[in-house]
């Protein structure tokens, strides 16, 4: 059965805390795949296509040298 987590408080009372356990109550591969569909969204809000060239860490940096 599906548990559902709600809660109605004022905005000014809104805090981080019930994110933190609502999240931390949730397996990591269902917080996986909730950040990869809210990348999803992010892009198709942009107009941009999710593909794997897109997710790539940045490398602008070719090579470091001791000094």
């Amino acid at each position: 059965m599906k548990k559902i987590w709600e809660r109605i408080i004022p905005l000014s009372e809104a805090d981080r805390d019930w994110d933190i356990k609502f999240w931390q109550a949730q397996s990591p591969s269902l917080r996986f795949s909730s950040a990869w569909k809210m990348l999803g969204d992010f892009y198709k809000l942009r107009g941009k296509k999710l593909n794997a060239n897109s997710l790539r860490l940045q490398r602008s940096v070719e090579n470091l040298k001791q000094a």
